[in-house]
Parts: structure tokens; sequence; C-alpha cells
């Protein structure tokens, strides 16, 4: 039973089968959404009670996230540079993704004519990427998608991209604090977050601190990704006291089990959960199955879009069907996002910015092209 910072080495762990097994899980999740029903639902979901596929795998993508752009920030020693490079993390692939929205999807998907299409304003603010990763603006097309179960959203994940910005602004603001560098330091910095999640900050016209209605989850959600993102931060400030272990996960498993008719069956889920995560993430026995590339980011963007166009012409299909027929242009559009554009752009990233300075291994070699 190693600890989890050997997890934080190069070729030391299957972070990318998580994150691909997480985005496969949302698009998933998805699929009972978008088409019309077929006498299934999801099967996770009707098991716990409370979350599905498509809510599980964004909770393993923040936590995961938490731990590794933890590491980014320590690995870095620079904050210009750790900001550039996750800029170079989200924005490559909402920018074609959004060029892509505009002038391929809509132009085939709309019922207005192309004349009406390009004149609305709605077509360009798709364009604005600060808006989509900042503000929370969603990508949505006039005439597209009208009549589907979803109304007109094409990209209904881009919602967690100002979330993970925020978590973010978290790691720059503690990490300057200097909290990140011990594991005392890293429980603050969680907590601080955890802090920051709570309160409520309204700007106009007068400001007003308030505390967050914990009742409005997201919708077909039951809990937050935030706090697996602040997990993740504490996890590796303490990375070299927590262990990882097969029998550990399964014990959680069973208690689980065991209290799953009681109040308390909730939380002890997510904690079961979490550290599943972490031993999927860590354990040598899933090693030969970490695949060569990345295509996880480009799966969550693309799967839901892909996904509203199979539901727009064959709204009929089974879930199942639905997926088998999706889940070949996604893999492509995900692969050709990864190759041409959000892999160049990191690999110039790191090789034209400022140098960072030798440290100790704090964190993922490759923790600067993986961590969302």
């Amino acid at each position: 039973m190693k600890p989890l910072s050997h997890a934080l080495t190069r070729n030391g762990n299957n972070f990318d089968l998580v994150r691909l097994m997480a985005a496969v899980a949302v698009v998933y999740g998805h699929s009972y959404l978008l088409q019309a029903p077929d006498g299934t639902t999801d099967w996770v979901l009707n098991a716990l009670g409370f979350d599905g596929f498509g809510p599980l795998g964004v909770y393993a993508f923040f936590l995961l996230s938490g731990i590794l752009v933890t590491a980014s920030y320590n690995r870095q020693r620079s904050v210009p540079r750790f900001v550039a490079l996750r800029i170079a993390r989200l924005w490559p692939a909402v920018a074609l993704g959004s060029v892509v929205t505009v002038f391929i999807l809509g132009p085939l998907f709309t019922t207005l004519p192309l004349r009406e299409y390009f004149a609305s304003g709605m077509t360009w603010s798709n364009l604005d990427n600060f808006s989509t990763i900042v503000l929370k603006s969603g990508w949505a097309l006039p005439g597209v998608f009208e009549h589907n179960r979803f109304g007109i959203d094409v990209s209904a994940p881009l919602w967690t991209l100002p979330i993970e910005v925020r978590c973010y602004l978290i790691v720059i603001v503690t990490g300057l604090l200097g909290l990140l560098s011990s594991p005392r330091g890293a429980l603050l910095a969680a907590a601080l977050g955890l802090l920051a999640f709570a309160l409520r900050l309204h700007l106009p016209p007068h400001l007003q601190i308030g505390m967050r209605n914990f009742a409005e989850t997201p919708g077909g959600y039951s809990f937050f990704p935030e706090p697996f993102f602040m997990l993740g931060i504490a996890l590796y400030g303490w990375r070299e006291r927590v262990s990882v272990s097969g029998l550990v996960a399964l014990a959680l498993v069973l208690v689980f089990a065991v209290f799953r008719d009681t109040a308390g069956a909730q939380p002890l889920f997510y904690l079961a959960f979490a550290y599943g995560v972490l031993w999927i993430g860590t354990t040598p026995l899933l090693r030969r199955f970490v695949p060569r590339h990345d295509y996880s980011y480009g799966i969550y963007l693309y799967g839901f879009m892909v996904q509203q166009c199979i539901a727009a012409l064959a709204p009929q299909l089974t879930h199942g069907m639905s997926l088998v027929v999706a889940g070949p242009l996604i893999l492509l559009c995900a692969a050709l996002s990864w190759h041409y554009v959000e892999r160049p752009v990191l690999t110039w990233c790191r090789a034209r910015l400022a140098p960072r300075r030798d440290a100790p291994a704090a964190g993922l070699a490759r923790g600067d092209q993986a961590a969302r």
C-alpha cells in the first residue's frame, strides 16, 4: 500500500483512465435525458436514489482536478505561468467548439433561413469564449434543437467551466498565502475554499453577502462539484500520509451498503466514491488500460452536442442505440480536438513560457497537460 504521492509521478497513475471513464459516464447519463423515454432509466440513479452516471462523472473530474491543479501550482512556482497553462488547458478546445457550433452545427440544423441565422446576435454570442468559460453563458443557436427534449442547449456540460475557474482562483489565492506547501496549510486552503463556496456574493445594486441555499443543487444533481475539488486540495497536501488500498475501498463500499437506508447513506457513499476514484486512479492493476491520449475533455465538450444532433435526427432511438450511433462521432471530434488543438497548444505553452525552476517531485510530470 503506497502513499498517494507515489501516484503523482510520471506514469505512476491511471488518472487519464479515470477522466476517460468520467467523460463516458457523463455522455451515458445524458443519453437518458436527450432521447425519448424507452422504458429504461439510469441504473445507478435507481440504485442510489440521489445521483446517476452524469453527476458522478462530474464529481470525479473535480476531485482529480483539485489534486492535479494544486500539484501544478506547486510545480510552477509562478502565478503567470500557472494561469497561462490553465488558459491553455480550458480555452482552445472551447474556442474550437464554438466555431464548430456556429459555422457547422448551426447551419446544418437551424430551421431559420441562413441569412436570418447569421444576422442573429444570438448566433455570434457563442463566439464569446470569455462568457462561456467565466460567466456561465452556454451555447444556444436560433432555430437549433428547439424541438428536442432538452430545448436549444448545444453543450450543457459547459456550466461546470466557470465553477472550475473559480476553483482555480482558490488555488491561486491560497497558494499566494503560502498554504499549499504544507499539510495543515492545504487543509486550511480547502476550508477557505469551502467557505467561499458556501457564501453567495451579490454585487448589483448593492453589495450583499449571504449563505448559499444548499437545497438549490444543480439540475439533476443532489450535491455540488466544488467540495470535491476542495477535497482534492486537501488530499494533495496530505499526499505523503494518504495511502490507497483496494481493501479499504471495498470496506467503504460495504459500510455504505449496510447503512444505505439510513440518513447517513449519502455522505457515506460520497466517501466511498471519492476513495474508489483514488483507488482506480492509482492501482497498478489497471495501468495497462490507461489511454495513450487524453480525449476526455473533448468527449465532455462534444458529447452532448453530438447527442443533441442524434436526438434531433432520430428522437425515437433508444438510449442504447443513440450511444452506438453517437459514440464514434464523439470520439472522432474528441480526437481531432486533442491532436490538432489541445495538445499542440499545451506543448507550445510549456515550451515557450518562462521555464519553471527545478522543484521537488510535487506533482505530475504531465499534470499541466492533464489537469482540468
